[in-house]
């Protein structure tokens, strides 16, 4: 018996009816369509089979699926339960689910699906839980994944407090499935490669943990592993960054195809990108006017629906002066993803692309998003010197993230400091790329790249009030990019970088992200947007200093050589933030820039976390940063050192 069939043998059946017309606007498949019983094995004719858990335990992940056949291809995946205590359906349009049974009984579902015919099917699943562990183990994580995708699952146990955790020994193995390779396996977090696969196919792991007090707990999750959709011969997107499954937020909307078709699928390329009369600009279709939010959700593409029901609630909640809206009139679609990362916006097909990472409001939420780092390498460690960042409200460190073990919720406003700081940076871009006065004049027979005019906010910034620094220019080339180091560059020290940096006209060092080759430096422009507009809109101000380089330990402890707070307010750069909002968000009222306030300087000598509260220091007061502050330092780096190649993929 293969290994396949191994895990098969461990669950039930279902039959699933074929529905003829199920598939809207598609055409089924000619003549009566016969649809052999299917259960643990695919048999003549069948589209799909299902995988259901032959036990179910309450308070422990149970993982439900449905797999194409060889051959096949599903789509349209919609579950809903329809017996039995109520459970969170985080997927409910992919095809799996992981859920909880929170009472023992019976739970059952209903499932529809298309196939690649537009033919629909319909059926029902059952499982039965028993009665609840003393000390439940649970298994959290996104319970399916493209092959060559990379993605992350992490264990927990019930009751088990944060100081315990490190405490325990705990050990990942594969026990059905195609091989994986775990990496480092004795972590209650696991991030690996899924295996390349042809055809669906299950991968059944287990977590087994031994606590401090000797109690031995294991618990198994059964991840759907999917054969790729067919790629383009030169796909845009290849398996490492498209490892997010995702699908329109409104189902049946009028765009609902060509977000499928024109946004994120390896069957784009170069060749079969969209035109602007298929899938035109927002702005095109509100005619310039302020979207509404209904209008924005309709171009919208989620891995998870919480993803967009969250991404809808900060628009009508936050969004009060109505600034996001219209900056999406620039783009195509949004896509929110599990596993997209790093967010970018991108010319080619005028979409934003969002991590799932800034959007979720409880653990249950931040449990399907994949913990799976940045994938882009830490270039420049090996010059002596480090700029940090962090945004600051009310002499606080904001944008941080709890730590994962804390379980800890947040509401839309605590999003402000992260996804707004994001969506300025990103939205910039697009504007820049395609800017509101061009929006009622594009050529629908061109693709977003051939419709960009010319005397964009960057390129007006380059020939009326450039910056300055080659130095800086080729060490973001070094940064951002992967250009080895040169002798000169790895022997400036930190005082060497204040001087190529304190005097020109750049808030970050990220504004140098200029590759060779590009006549115009984009980051600049979107720096400079991003940073005002938290400022003047939400009363966040952004820190930014120079100090030594350090590969390990906390930025918390490293001692400031130079630094600013609110660096955006000095009066050489207010100008060049006046010309970009111009071009790029007209509908501010004149003099806007006006409000900025003068910068703050830091105290070198300080540390970065000694730095952090300013009132205090204005009275001669030195103040530790608290656990809760650490904390919050600690995720800003882990952010660093991620958005620092960011330029990458703002294309």
């Amino acid at each position: 018996m293969s290994a396949l069939k191994a895990v098969a043998s461990l669950f039930l059946c279902l039959l699933l009816v074929a529905c003829g017309g199920g598939g809207g606007d598609a055409t089924p498949a000619p003549g009566p369509v016969t649809v052999p019983p299917l259960g643990a094995q695919c048999l003549s004719g069948s589209v799909a089979r299902l995988a259901l858990p032959a036990a179910a335990g309450v308070g422990r992940n149970q993982e439900l699926a449905v797999l194409a056949c060889p051959g096949s291809r599903l789509d349209k995946v919609q579950w809903r339960q329809t017996d039995g205590a109520a459970l969170a359906l985080g997927s409910a349009r992919s095809q799996a689910l992981s859920v909880t049974p929170v009472a023992a009984g019976r739970y059952a579902f209903a499932l529809d699906f298309t196939d690649a015919k537009g033919a629909g099917y319909s059926g029902q699943a059952e499982l039965n839980a028993t009665a609840p562990d003393a000390t439940p183990m649970v298994i959290r994580g996104e319970p399916s994944v493209w092959a060559g995708g990379q993605t992350s699952l992490r264990a927990w146990v019930e009751g088990l407090a944060v100081a315990d955790y490190p405490l325990a020994r705990v050990r990942w193995s594969r026990v059905d499935g195609p091989d994986v390779n775990l990496g480092d396996a004795g972590q209650w977090r696991v991030i690996f490669t899924a295996p390349a696969v042809a055809e669906d196919s299950l991968l059944r792991l287990r977590a087994e943990a031994t606590l401090a007090d000797g109690r031995s707990l294991s618990q198994e999750f059964s991840l759907l592993v999917q054969a790729s959709p067919p790629a383009a011969a030169s796909p845009l997107f290849g398996t490492g960054n498209l490892s997010s499954r995702v699908y329109p937020y409104v189902t049946g909307g009028a765009h609902a195809a060509e977000l499928r078709d024109c946004i994120y699928t390896p069957a784009l390329s170069n060749a079969t990108l969209c035109t602007l009369g298929r899938l035109p600009l927002l702005g095109t279709e509100t005619r310039g006017e302020l979207p509404t939010v209904e209008q924005v959700m309709a171009r919208v593409l989620v891995s998870n629906d919480w993803m967009g029901q969250r991404f809808e609630a900060f628009l009508r909640e936050q969004d009060v002066n109505g600034d996001f809206r219209r900056l999406l009139n620039a783009t195509t679609a949004i896509v929110i993803g599990a596993r997209v990362r790093p967010a970018f916006y991108w010319s080619a097909t005028g979409a934003i692309y969002l991590d799932a990472d800034y959007l979720w409001q409880t653990p249950a939420e931040r449990d399907t998003v994949s913990e799976a780092p940045d994938p882009r390498s830490d270039y420049g460690n090996d010059l002596a010197y480090a700029m940090l960042w962090r945004y600051v409200q009310g002499n606080q460190s904001a944008g941080g993230r709890s730590p994962v073990l804390e379980r800890s919720s947040r509401d839309s406003a605590a999003l402000i400091p992260a996804l707004g700081r994001l969506l300025y940076h990103e939205l910039t871009h697009a504007n820049d790329f395609l800017p509101p006065r061009v929006h009622l004049l594009l050529n629908r027979g061109l693709r977003v790249y051939e419709a960009i005019p010319a005397n964009t906010a960057s390129e007006q910034l380059r020939t009326q009030q450039p910056f300055y620094s080659q130095e800086m220019v080729d060490l973001g080339r070094v940064q951002f990019f992967g250009v080895a180091s040169t002798a000169a560059q790895r022997a400036y020290q930190p005082a060497d970088i204040v001087r190529f940096f304190s005097g020109d006209r750049v808030t970050d060092d990220y504004s140098y992200s200029w590759p060779s080759g590009q006549s115009v430096p984009r980051e600049d422009a979107a720096m400079l947007a991003e940073e005002a507009l938290m400022q003047l809109r939400h009363g966040v101000l952004r820190d930014v200093a120079v100090t030594p380089q350090f590969l390990s330990g906390s930025s918390a402890d490293q001692v400031v050589t130079w630094g600013q707070r609110g660096r955006v307010g000095d009066a050489t750069i207010k100008p060049r933030v006046a010309l970009v909002l111009a071009q790029t968000m007209p509908w501010l009222p004149a003099g806007f820039t006006n409000g900025l306030a003068a910068p703050v300087p830091l105290r070198a000598g300080l540390t970065w976390g000694q730095n952090l509260d300013q009132g205090a220091l204005a009275v001669g007061v030195v103040k530790p940063l608290s656990p809760t502050e650490r904390a919050l330092e600690a995720d800003l780096d882990a952010q660093r050192r991620g958005s620092r190649k960011a330029a990458a993929l703002a294309r």
